[in-house]
């Protein structure tokens, strides 16, 4: 198992800085264009075969705030791309939480309390300020994954809700990432600020983000 360990830490690093890279494709293009949409799935493909590689690495070697990191981002990638599929659950059944969505959403919460757990217990050697801003972010995205489940068609749903929530997600995926290569390659940056930086840049920037967003869709509506 051991000699598992040095090739998929090779893969992950390499998923991971060409998905620091290919991950401003998306940010950049212009949303619903084919380029945004190409560009999209490469930075999917990428971000999944890395976090595949961090599940396998966490399996052999544990690490409380690599396991925080790995769900953290794996929710955020998941449900930014799945969400995708659920943009009008209004008109169509189909599109609401499959138990995929489920599955999936229960046992990054379930991750989450386990590693809060070892955190809160003096179990773990590992940075806690980060860990825990990560599990937050677990427990936060995963909350609002399970109320939208439960109910798709209650507040705050509005037919544009896809679009903020896909946008959330995946700037907080690309954040994950980045955050990991900040703590790993730019060591002149003190800890924990090497790993807390990106989550301070990106989530505020969705929020601004999704308020420009709201404003001129509001305007858009007002005009028609």
């Amino acid at each position: 198992m051991e000699q598992l360990f040095a090739p998929t830490l090779a893969l992950h690093i390499a998923c991971g800085l060409a998905a620091a890279v290919a991950g401003l494709l998306p940010i950049l293009t212009r949303k619903g264009s084919r380029a945004h949409r190409l560009s999209g799935r490469l930075f999917v493909v990428l971000m999944g075969v890395m976090l595949a590689a961090a599940w396998v690495m966490t399996a052999l070697h544990f690490n409380a705030y690599f396991t925080a990191l790995s769900a953290t981002a794996s929710l955020g990638l998941f449900s930014g791309y799945r969400v995708l599929r659920r943009k009008r659950p209004d008109r169509d059944p189909a599109q609401r939480a499959a138990a995929l969505d489920w599955a999936v959403t229960l046992a990054v919460v379930a991750i989450g309390a386990w590693v809060l757990a070892l955190l809160l217990g003096g179990d773990s050697d590992a940075p806690r300020a980060p860990a825990v801003a990560l599990v937050w972010g677990a427990f936060l995205m995963g909350g609002w994954d399970l109320w939208r489940f439960c109910r798709p068609t209650d507040w705050p749903f509005s037919p544009d809700l896809w679009t903020y929530e896909h946008l959330m997600k995946m700037l907080g995926a690309y954040g994950a990432v980045l955050s990991a290569f900040s703590g790993n390659f730019l060591t002149f940056l003190p800890a924990p600020w090497s790993q807390l930086w990106p989550t301070f840049l990106f989530q505020p920037m969705a929020m601004i983000w999704i308020a420009v967003l709201v404003v001129r869709r509001r305007r858009a509506w007002s005009l028609a």
